[in-house]
């Protein structure tokens, strides 16, 4: 004899350890993508004495030094496909284990190569640029240019 009352309560016991295996499974899977990002936190890179990159002739060689990295673990790299070649030796090859741009020339390097690195969302201040002229030759498009071209300088870093 099977009741009503035991049919309904074996279908919700049924939908509750359903609900608990799928929770467990998105927590496990999440857990091991996680893992493999090597790396989190800039501090864990200058702690571990990595290797970093940043495009030769760009501020970010003095954020880098202020944020305590050794300048002779910072390399210089000229272009999109430098930078990758210097990701692809690794850090204890002669490479790099992150990369600090300006987000502009990151989504470059990023609309290359995707598929094989990731934009981690840290964004560093930096004091500021100066924009001086005076108010003769100063037109309205220029001076919403200067700002524009302020607010996308930011640097990330890149895995």
């Amino acid at each position: 004899m099977v009741s009503n009352l035991s049919r309904v309560v074996v279908i919700i016991w049924c939908f509750v350890v359903l609900i608990l295996t799928q929770s467990y499974t998105a927590s496990l899977s999440s857990l091991l993508t996680i893992q493999q990002l090597k790396v989190t936190d800039v501090n864990e890179l200058v702690n571990k004495g990595e290797y970093v990159g940043y495009q030769k002739g760009s501020f970010v060689l003095g954020i880098l030094l202020g944020l305590g990295f050794d300048k002779s673990k910072i390399l210089a790299y000229n272009s999109p496909e430098e930078c990758h070649e210097l990701f692809s030796k690794g850090s204890g090859n002669g490479g790099i284990a992150a990369a600090f741009d300006e987000v502009s020339f990151i989504k470059v390097f990023l609309s290359k190569y995707c598929s094989k690195y990731t934009m981690i969302d840290a964004t560093f201040k930096t004091g500021g640029f100066g924009f001086v002229s005076s108010f003769s030759h100063l037109s309205i498009s220029t001076f919403l240019y200067s700002l524009l071209v302020y607010s996308l300088i930011e640097p990330f870093f890149v895995l």
